[in-house]
């Protein structure tokens, strides 16, 4: 969207912020007297009953001047038995007529909707016509804004209908899932005057009494909000772009800009970068989505920018590089595809913010500042408050302020993009899913979800957590790392975190690099964090002198503790286990246990589910020797690992054995390594029966990727390699092994 700021403070930030062309989209609506009025928003569900396929807008309008009149035209499909015609119009415009399928009806205006009984009532699927004929003045910079500026002699009036204002100057059904699919955009205004809108500009009609009419049409859906109309004494400046896509074609590149040559030449610099912007964003997120059309700006002070579908409407000071690249983004994410909910506002505003980002990283010689500079300013303003989730919680979808919170909205919203990328470790499939995601819902809306989907779809991977913790989460992580040489040529990096907001977000997991610094030169590295006190090995042979957390600015956080261990870590010089007569003894030597507090013993089945099964005290001699036995005679084998607890509170961990019980003949199957490594696992099968067992392995979507026979003898089998599964990419697998008596056990692998 825009970049609205409360209507007191409007006049001194545009002309003294945003001229320095350092303007930061800002969302925040300039008509707060209404913020009341939207919270007890109210919409007649009977709208949902029919389609709008076509409008047609035939009004008249002067620049400076918020009266507005002339006929609304629509053509609508039944969805299902349509009663009563309801649409939704201010209380403050008169209207005077209304006629459906060409037959003058009666109605009634109340509660900023018009109303119209039908009778008979139109059949479901059936199209009907209704041409409403209006007029009347619109409340101030509601919905319209008009008026003039004295330092660029600019006269304007113009629209913003986003969120819920398209109701303030015509009627319309404000409801995200129904896009017009075409429309017709007539404006009679003084011959003085230009009138930008959407679409290509058919023709002007020259009419009586120094009347001019300006016919804009467009072949492509839009949203309620996105028709609009700029009215003022314009001139005219054109450039066009030229992406690679649609060779040797080009974009009509239109700009309605002040009548004045010392505006021209002060902007001209900043207007000449969109035509770059189109071809690069159009590499990125595939061909810009109304080539066909147009792109362009027109000028009014709207307190920001307002991305109208194929011309945004700008403030004076407005055109600055960033906010022409939000702006333009915005024609794909919040357009082309828009948000299906208020709630999922990030479809919109995260990836317009976002573009901004890419064309400073792509075409960094037009740009002020560095991309890496921007993030940093993102991630600090994010980290001004420890709580807020980029998803728009129910109770806030009619509080503008919430809806476009530069903090959550925009600059978290493009900072969690920016994470997803990173997690992708592939450009190629990172700008895919983007491409996808708009050939995927084109012309459409969709929310997170729907995004969650295709980049799932597209890296053949899970974004679950990832989207628990960034997109419906709160707050953001404090990394905190300890390292140490445990020989000369091993270096060991604990690592912990702390977070935010607690009680919405109690760890997040995900990659992470760390840059060690060194006199011999530093080394980045890349670590997966998926707990607390995690413990990271490195073959080093340098000596280190710090740590720098997320040195290219990934991930939004801060730094906690960086610190040099001087204490030798505990050495666990053995760790052994045996079972007998369905008992487990654990068995296990160490040594430098001064900084040691305990150890937790735990056990799993399945190698990534642990839970403690007991607890020892460190003994803290110079060599220590442990016992613990466990008894559990349902289980024919078992994973066991020690967690090691240090006085500091930090933990590792060490590795796992498995351990097997010829305790029971049941059939059961455990298997290892879990994650997959070297496209090979080991199955120990304990198997009731004597002969051959099938096996199946399966993507995350069911499909069998290699399947084969092992042969098993009654009792517990010396564990079996099952190899050549690959090469198999990153993601989720299961196995199913099937015994002659029809038994399965089906289990789940990774492969990291």
């Amino acid at each position: 969207m825009k970049n609205i700021y409360v209507f007191f403070l409007l006049i001194f930030l545009c002309n003294c912020t945003i001229a320095q062309n350092t303007y930061k989209e800002n969302c925040k609506r300039s008509h707060i007297s209404n913020s009341t009025q939207r919270v007890n928003y109210f919409q007649y569900p009977t709208m949902n009953k029919y389609d709008i396929k076509y409008l047609k807008l035939d009004i008249a309008a002067e620049a400076n001047n918020y009266f507005i009149s002339g006929s609304c035209y629509t053509v609508s499909q039944a969805v299902s038995n349509v009663d009563s015609f309801v649409t939704e119009l201010k209380s403050n415009m008169t209207v005077d007529s209304i006629f459906v399928d060409g037959v003058n009806k009666t109605f009634s205006q109340s509660n900023d909707h018009v109303i119209v009984k039908l009778t008979p009532s139109i059949p479901a699927n059936s199209f009907f016509s209704v041409i409403i004929f209006y007029k009347g003045t619109t409340i101030s910079n509601s919905g319209v804004y008009a008026g003039t500026s004295s330092n660029n002699t600019l006269s304007y009036t113009a629209t913003l209908s986003e969120s819920y204002q398209a109701r303030e100057w015509f009627p319309i059904k404000q409801i995200l899932s129904d896009k017009i699919d075409s429309t017709d955009i007539w404006v009679t205004t003084s011959n003085t005057n230009k009138v930008g809108s959407n679409g290509n500009l058919l023709g002007i009609d020259n009419l009586a009494d120094n009347k001019i009419r300006y016919r804009w049409h467009s072949n492509h859906p839009m949203n309620y909000y996105m028709p609009s109309i700029a009215v003022g004494n314009y001139q005219e400046y054109k450039n066009y772009a030229k992406p690679a896509a649609i060779s040797p074609d080009s974009i009509l590149i239109l700009h309605y800009i002040p009548n004045s040559q010392s505006f021209l030449s002060s902007n001209k610099t900043n207007l000449d970068k969109t035509p770059a912007f189109v071809e690069k964003l159009s590499e990125l997120y595939g061909l810009y989505p109304f080539y066909d059309e147009k792109y362009g700006h027109s000028t009014a002070e709207i307190g920001g920018g307002m991305e109208h579908q194929t011309m945004t409407t700008m403030c004076s000071s407005c055109y600055g590089e960033s906010i022409v690249a939000h702006e333009l983004g915005h024609q794909w994410f919040g357009d082309h595809v828009t948000c299906a909910k208020w709630n999922d506002i990030w479809i919109n505003e995260g990836f317009a913010s976002y573009s901004e980002y890419l064309m400073a990283e792509k075409l960094p010689n037009l740009f002020s500042t560095t991309a890496s500079a921007s993030m940093l300013s993102v991630h600090s303003n994010v980290m001004r408050s420890s709580t807020g989730s980029v998803y728009i919680p129910d109770a806030s979808v009619y509080d503008e302020n919430r809806i476009f919170s530069s903090r959550l909205s925009y600059d978290k919203g493009s900072a969690i993009i920016h994470t997803l990328r990173f997690e992708m470790q592939n450009d190629s499939l990172f700008f895919k899913t983007l491409k996808n995601f708009q050939t995927q819902f084109k012309d459409s809306v969709a929310t997170g979800e729907d995004f969650k989907n295709v980049a799932e779809a597209t890296c053949n991977r899970s974004f679950a957590d990832f989207f628990t913790q960034w997109y419906y989460g709160q707050g953001y992580p404090t990394y905190n790392v300890t390292y140490y040489k445990s020989t000369a040529n091993t270096l060991l990096l604990s690592v912990s975190e702390s977070v935010s907001a607690s009680n919405f977000t109690s760890f997040f997991k995900g990659l992470l690099e760390l840059k060690i610094t060194s006199n011999q030169g530093d080394t980045t590295v890349l670590i997966n964090l998926n707990s607390n006190d995690q413990i990271f090995q490195f073959n080093y042979n340098k000596t280190p002198t710090g740590i720098v957390i997320d040195p290219n600015n990934w991930i939004i956080n801060k730094n906690g503790t960086i610190s040099n261990s001087v204490i030798l870590p505990v050495k666990i010089l053995t760790f052994t286990g045996s079972s007998s007569n369905c008992n487990y003894l654990l068995n296990w030597t160490t040594t430098n246990e001064l900084n040691i507090r305990k150890y937790e013993i735990q056990f799993s089945q399945d190698g990534i589910n642990y839970n403690t099964i007991g607890t020892q005290n460190a003994l803290k001699d110079s060599e220590n020797n442990y016992v613990f036995t466990f008894n559990e005679p349902n289980l024919a084998n078992c994973l066991f690992r020690l967690k090691v607890i240090e006085e500091n509170g930090s933990v590792f961990y060490s590795n796992a054995i498995n351990i097997f019980s010829n305790c029971i003949i049941d059939f059961e199957v455990s298997l290892y390594p879990n994650p997959i490594l070297n496209n090979e696992i080991f199955l120990n099968i304990h198997s009731n029966h004597t002969g051959i067992n099938q096996i199946y392995l399966y993507n995350s979507i069911g499909q069998v990727i290699k399947k084969g026979n092992v042969e098993v003898k009654k009792g517990l089998n010396n564990p079996i390699k099952w190899n050549h599964l690959g090469p198999l990419s990153k993601g989720t697998y299961y196995i199913k092994i099937i015994n002659e008596e029809g038994q399965q056990i089906n289990q789940k692998l990774l492969k990291n």
